[in-house]
This record gives C-alpha cells, structure tokens and sequence, in this order.
C-alpha cells in the first residue's frame, strides 16, 4: 500500500480518537478544531484535509457508532417477528447492542442529544433498510425508527424508571405499524 495512503488513514484515525476522548468530557459542539489537532498531534491543515468542518467529523464518528449497533444484522425487514410485530428478543439484542455502543450513548445523552437525532435515525433506516426503491416502504421504517427511537432517548435522557421489559413491550407494539401491510 502507498506510504501516503498509510500515513493518511493512521492520521485520520488519531483525529477521531482524540474527538472520542475529548466528547467524553466536552459537548461536540465546544470541541475545536485547534483543540482537536493538539490532542491529536496533528496539523490543521491535515485535519482539514479530511474534514471540510468539524460536523463532518462528527458526522463520521457518529455514523461510525451506529454501525458498530447493527454489526452482522440484515435488514431492518428481515428482523425475526412475533404476534404482527419485531419479536422482543431482538429488541432486547438490539437495546443491549445500543445501550453499549459507548460513542452512540454519548450523542444519545449529551447535552444538545436534540441536534443528532436526526443523523441517528437517518443511520438507521440507511444501515437497515437501505435506500429502498419503494419510497413508501423507506418512510414507514423511517417514521417507525423515528418514533422507536424518539420514545428511547426520552426514557435515557429522563432518568426514568421504567423497567426494560416495559419498553421492550413498547417498542414491540409500536414496531406493528411497521410490519402492517400497506394500505
């Protein structure tokens, strides 16, 4: 392999470990790029070589997390069902593997979590159902991932008490939409 192409991918890599350090005490947001690059004993100018703004990085490092979540799961469609919906032990899998995934619970929780939810659910539909050519069939998993994960990040972010087994039952129910036939 070319040196550069090495020297370039082992670059980018320390750019991203020193975010992941620093967005373990800082909001993304508070994080820049002047600050990045000392921690991650590089240049400026070789962060910007991979990164127009510092929201693609976040983008990547994000997108990233998520698809440590859905390693070695097909498509959202062929999820295992039980009575009409997504059968409660692959959500269970599924919130154990979330719930886990430390750069993915970091964005969920951080202090303006609101401004990544879009990119979360968006990661997604794209990793589980891909860019589908039924758009109704797109939409549907994008509303029901919506809503799923929606309801999942106000029970981390409330502190809420809610036992597992209750929004596993709730994303099961609410996971029947999705599965209904279309209309």
């Amino acid at each position: 392999m070319d040196k550069r192409v090495v020297r370039a991918d082992r670059s980018k890599e320390k750019i991203k470990k020193a975010f992941l350090e620093l967005f373990q005490t800082k909001e993304p947001e508070d994080i820049s790029v002047v600050e990045l690059c000392k921690k991650a004993k590089v240049n400026r100018s070789t962060f910007y070589a991979h990164y127009e703004y510092m929201d693609n990085l976040i983008r990547e490092v994000l997108w990233e997390g998520v698809v440590r979540v859905f390693e070695g799961y097909g498509t959202q469609w062929d999820l295992p069902l039980e009575d009409g919906g997504v059968s409660r032990s692959a959500i269970r899998e599924y919130l154990k593997r979330f719930l886990s995934e430390p750069t993915v619970r970091r964005f969920c929780t951080c202090e303006k979590s609101e401004n990544y939810r879009a990119l979360i659910i968006k990661a997604h539909v794209d990793l589980t159902v891909g860019p589908s050519s039924d758009p109704f069939m797109y939409h549907k998993a994008y509303f029901h991932n919506a809503g799923a994960l929606d309801f999942l990040l106000e029970w981390l972010n409330s502190g809420s008490p809610i036992p597992g087994d209750d929004v596993v039952e709730i994303i099961h129910q609410f996971s029947k939409v999705m599965y209904s036939p279309k209309n």
